[in-house]
């Protein structure tokens, strides 16, 4: 998951009672090491299993947007030398920003590049059209841009999503996002090792629903990872009610998204992860009826 729990671990209050969508597990297992009761809940039963075998110590999976991935990465070494993984290690290495800065100009963000990676979305799109509606125009332009905004603003040597997204391989200099040094090889990649995190519920089901099942003011905290994106505009209003009930008065919620703005108002946390448009906390929340 490309998630930087740093977010959540910023705002929420400690030892709470949290919601988290279960998605691949990484958010979930990282607050449940920080102390968190979690819930996480999904409406996918295949997501769901996934991220529970995962905690429970099955190996990481490779998927379509690792594949992906994997794909432009090689695309990108063979037309420039600074994508190469022997460059890009050395780019990684740095903590410096001004020659983070520097680097990413002169030797990685390239015409060929740019060229590249519109040739690379566009043909993603035609071919695949249910992962990209709810994308912002000209994703390409979007990428480069949060790319060039996120290696500018912190260091490489210590971002284990920056090593991910431009390498395939987790940061010899980092601990893992969910609290583990612990890493297993998965198609050439590595990928965390969730095991050993402490229990976490697990719910199969529509996170709206659930909300309005619990008891009033249930949750502590909630994060949302990008429910937003995809489902019509009346569906952010339903969640935000279900908010209000489910979690109480107050409790941080955190959203993000791929698109340029927050669909719900909030405001920015600290995010190292790279490809989000925003990741917010929620303006407060009061219980409604």
């Amino acid at each position: 998951m490309y998630e930087d729990p740093g977010a959540e671990l910023s705002v929420f209050p400690a030892g709470g009672r949290v919601l988290a969508i279960a998605s691949a597990g990484d958010t979930a297992a990282a607050l449940a090491r920080a102390g968190h009761q979690v819930t996480a809940v999904d409406i996918s039963a295949t997501q769901l299993a996934y991220a529970r075998a995962r905690l429970a110590g099955a190996p990481t999976a490779t998927g379509t947007a690792e594949r992906l991935q994997a794909v432009a990465r090689r695309a990108a070494g063979a037309i420039l030398p600074g994508w190469r993984p022997a460059a890009m290690t050395a780019f990684l290495r740095l903590d410096d920003l001004d020659a983070q800065r520097d680097h990413w100009r002169r030797h990685l963000d390239r015409p060929r590049l740019a060229a590249l990676m519109r040739l690379a979305f566009a043909s993603a799109g035609l071919v695949r059209r249910d992962l990209w509606r709810s994308l912002p125009p000209r994703m390409d332009l979007v990428l480069r841009h949060r790319l060039a905004t996120g290696l500018t603003t912190h260091p490489n040597a210590t971002n284990p999503w920056a090593w991910r997204l431009l390498l395939g391989r987790e940061c010899p200099a980092a601990s893992s996002p969910t609290g583990t040094e612990s890493a297993t090889s998965v198609h050439g990649a590595i990928a965390p090792s969730l095991t050993g995190t402490e229990s976490v519920t697990w719910v199969h089901g529509d996170v709206v629903e659930h909300l309005r099942s619990v008891p009033r003011g249930w949750y502590d905290a909630a994060t949302l990872s990008n429910v937003l994106d995809g489902p019509p505009p009346a569906f952010a209003a339903e969640l935000r009610n279900a908010l209000r009930h489910g979690v109480r008065p107050g409790g941080p919620v955190v959203l993000r998204t791929f698109g340029t703005e927050s669909p719900l108002p909030g405001d920015p946390l600290p995010d190292r992860s790279l490809l989000w448009g925003a990741v917010v906390r929620l303006h407060p929340l009061t219980q409604g009826a």
